[in-house]
């Protein structure tokens, strides 16, 4: 049996990159500002992540309008979340505001470009640069999008993974991120995760000489305040889980509501 198609539209012509690449050059040209994330940013980072979905930020106060010319300007159905996802993933299906690029209607099979309200990643604009857009297409119409820098990066996570309990399905999410993160970008490492027990694997790798750079570049960062640190703990904590002293649970959380 093939999963559900919704023929109503000739839009599913195209494929799913040329559909977003259309809507990422409408919205640029309302002039609206697009930062990439979530696995886009994670891939250009060296995770190796799977493309399911494009997700990127808006300005909170560009984000109806956003909304607006993708389904009434390029005729994108938005899609909502059943509450299962809504509670298994809280704000990252709350905040989402999904527009479907494939004829696939069921959510497990179907794609999207998702808008998020910058300050849910909380960038400043000098966190920001533009660069060449994540891509396969030869001949893009939209060409470049914003790009936070790798330590604003890093912040972000932290500072969100800051604002929710400790078991809520953002943060934990989060933490996976940011392991993945640490491992294939701060340590280079192509393998990903590595047990740390085997001393053998560790020493053909040279774990210690990579945790040793990851740690001095994440001081770089300390005194050239390219954290943003104002708080006083961003740089610190990541110093710590980089060192290994903390694992990426050990960073800070808030209390749940009426706690």
């Amino acid at each position: 049996m093939y999963p559900p198609k919704d023929d109503t539209s000739n839009i599913y012509e195209f494929s799913p990159e040329e559909l977003v690449d259309k809507a990422l050059k409408t919205l640029q040209n309302a002039g609206i500002e697009l930062i990439e994330w979530s696995s886009l940013l994670h891939r250009r980072m060296n995770v190796p992540v799977i493309i399911k979905n494009f997700s990127y930020l808006v300005p909170d106060d560009k984000l109806d309008a956003a909304s607006k010319l993708l389904a009434d300007g390029e005729g994108l159905p938005r899609s909502q979340p059943p509450p299962l996802l809504i509670r298994t993933g809280g704000d990252f299906y709350k905040k989402a505001r999904m527009y479907r690029v494939t004829r696939y209607t069921s959510l497990a099979l179907a794609q999207h470009l998702i808008l998020y309200p910058a300050s849910f990643a909380s960038y400043a604009h000098s966190d920001l640069s533009p660069a060449p857009r994540m891509t396969s297409l030869t001949e893009p119409l939209c060409h470049t999008v914003l790009v936070p820098s790798r330590p604003a990066v890093y912040a972000s996570i932290l500072r969100t993974m800051k604002l929710y309990p400790r078991f809520d399905p953002v943060r934990i999410t989060l933490q996976s991120d940011l392991s993945q993160l640490i491992d294939y970008d701060l340590y280079g490492l192509d393998c990903g995760y590595v047990d740390i027990d085997d001393d053998e694997l560790c020493e053909e790798l040279e774990v210690d000489r990579r945790v040793e750079d990851a740690m001095c570049l994440v001081e770089e960062w300390r005194r050239a305040d390219a954290l943003r640190d104002q708080e006083g703990w961003v740089g610190d904590a990541l110093f710590k889980v980089v060192s290994g002293l903390w694992s990426v649970e050990d960073l800070p959380w808030s209390r749940p509501r009426g706690s």
